[in-house]
């Protein structure tokens, strides 16, 4: 089989679907458990890696990732998923768009294209079974 598993099409999808519920939720809705995640620290935190597998699905949905065009089309299609949430975000009750936010985004998406950039890496090294094995 040559060509990219269709289901890694399917991630970066799956991964805007999951940040957008988790997005419309009003601030006084998130919890887990008795932990507020409203405004707090830990809602915050949140960003980074919420982005960084949105680029990282990203990484290995798009063809060529390898290469600074594709890179910074992953980055762009990223971040740009990150200003039109913080958008998304100023209509829903208890929640405010944030600048500080749509940097928690910039600094997962860097860190998901690095990620997958270094997944790449390491499969290249493997055997030639191996990779085809894993869809390569």
């Amino acid at each position: 089989m040559t060509g990219r598993p269709s289901v890694w099409y399917l991630a970066p999808l799956l991964v805007m679907s999951a940040i957008y519920y988790s997005s419309s939720q009003s601030g006084s809705a998130q919890t887990v458990g008795s932990m507020p995640l409203g405004p707090g620290w830990f809602h915050n935190l949140l960003h980074v890696p919420a982005y960084a597998l949105l680029a990282a699905s990203w990484g290995l949905a798009l063809p060529q990732r390898r290469r600074w065009r594709g890179a910074s089309l992953i980055f762009a299609l990223t971040l740009g998923y990150g200003i039109f949430d913080e958008w998304h975000q100023s209509f829903v009750p208890g929640r405010e768009c944030s600048a500080a936010d749509l940097l928690r985004d910039a600094v997962g998406a860097g860190l998901g294209l690095w990620l997958s950039n270094r997944m790449m890496l390491s499969r290249r090294r493997l055997p030639t079974c191996a990779r085809r094995t894993l869809g390569k």
